[in-house]
């Protein structure tokens, strides 16, 4: 009778170990796909999120310019003015340093007390597509250059002495959101430009 060396016992053992690597290997790669998908999916939530905040924004102050009928809107530091801040946190004095609203604002937490929740709530809606927290936004005017005689560089003489002036006004709309999870957190910005009146506009 042949004696058996034990061969075939070694090649089956190394021949488990290299399947049972394969399978493991298979297995992380599935789990890090999973991962990639959910943290698109939360990414895209919270973008989602944030760009409705601001669209939210914009159309408060579209609202706003057509119903003040030409009322000069300004921002403030602490936005006593329809919530609207000033960039600086004193006017028109930029060594006073932005705003403490708007940095408040802008950090990665919620807990600024001067942005506008949304008005639509997004964290009753479908398990898969909810937020954690309710997209809010915040309106401050931006600075403009002033020319040589101290008007605005985007202002237009209105006519007549005793007539209003009207001037173009940018203000930046900012919006912030978060995932579902929490985990994933959006800032969005964008710039509206509108044509105010600093007088009557009869």
């Amino acid at each position: 009778m042949q004696k058996q060396e034990g061969a075939a016992l070694i090649v089956g053992l190394m021949l488990l170990v290299i399947i049972t690597l394969m399978g493991y290997t298979s297995m992380k790669g599935t789990m890090l796909q999973e991962k990639m998908a959910a943290g698109l999916h939360n990414r895209t939530l919270a973008q989602g999120g944030a760009n409705t905040a601001v669209r939210n924004g914009e159309s408060f102050i579209y609202n706003l310019v057509n119903q003040t009928n030409g009322v000069q809107i300004s921002g403030t530091p602490n936005g006593s003015m329809s919530n609207i801040y000033s960039y600086y946190n004193v006017l028109e004095e930029p060594t006073s340093g932005i705003n403490t609203n708007i940095e408040e604002f802008s950090k990665r937490n919620w807990n600024s007390t001067v942005g506008t929740i949304h008005d639509h709530n997004f964290t009753t809606v479908h398990v898969n597509a909810k937020l954690k927290t309710n997209p809010q936004y915040i309106i401050y005017e931006l600075p403009f250059r002033k020319g040589s005689s101290g008007s605005s560089a985007f202002e237009n003489a209105g006519g007549s002495a005793g007539s209003s002036q009207s001037e173009q006004k940018a203000f930046a709309v900012l919006g912030k959101s978060d995932s579902g999870d929490g985990k994933t957190f959006s800032l969005v910005r964008s710039l509206y430009t509108a044509v105010v009146s600093s007088g009557s506009t009869n």
